[in-house]
């Protein structure tokens, strides 16, 4: 009896994160016998590379009393001139200093354009707590990876100031 080739396809909102020191996905299957009892095998990991190009638009920065406020257009995820989908969520790191080169710091994965903080009243450089408060803000917007890292500029879309607050 001849073998019958079965293709599968992983939808775009099915894809896991991309795994940013590999820079690509991994992926491995499962070979079943037809009576899904006698025999199974799973293949090695494969790493599927895609050439992504990521289109990314304006970031705009406002201060609202205390609260620092970021937003940014939606990055667009092409591969050659093909549309493949457009982000929707982000890894977001905020650095605060007084231009003397803070701490980086995650705060959080979001979905959506926009993300708000307060002010912070100290800051921290080398982990250590600086007496006064920031008058920087910058900001670093990554497409969402495993591992969340600032390591690699592979997923990085946007970065943003540093501006006065």
């Amino acid at each position: 009896m001849a073998e019958q080739v079965k293709k599968f396809r992983i939808k775009n909102n099915a894809l896991p994160p991309i795994l940013v020191d590999q820079q690509g996905y991994a992926a491995r299957y499962r070979v079943v016998s037809e009576d899904k009892n006698r025999y199974s095998h799973w293949s090695p990991v494969n790493i599927v590379q895609p050439e992504y190009i990521f289109i990314s638009g304006n970031t705009i920065f406002n201060k609202n009393g205390s609260i620092a406020n970021f937003a940014w257009d939606a990055v667009d995820i092409n591969i050659g001139a093909n549309h493949i989908r457009q982000a929707k969520e982000y890894d977001i790191w905020i650095k605060w200093d007084r231009s003397d080169n803070g701490d980086w710091i995650y705060k959080q994965r979001i979905e959506g354009t926009t993300v708000s903080f307060p002010i912070p009243t100290t800051y921290t450089i080398n982990g250590v707590i600086q007496g006064s408060q920031p008058n920087k803000a910058s900001i670093e917007i990554y497409l969402i990876g495993t591992p969340v890292t600032r390591d690699s500029d592979f997923l990085l879309v946007h970065e943003d100031g540093p501006h006065t607050i």
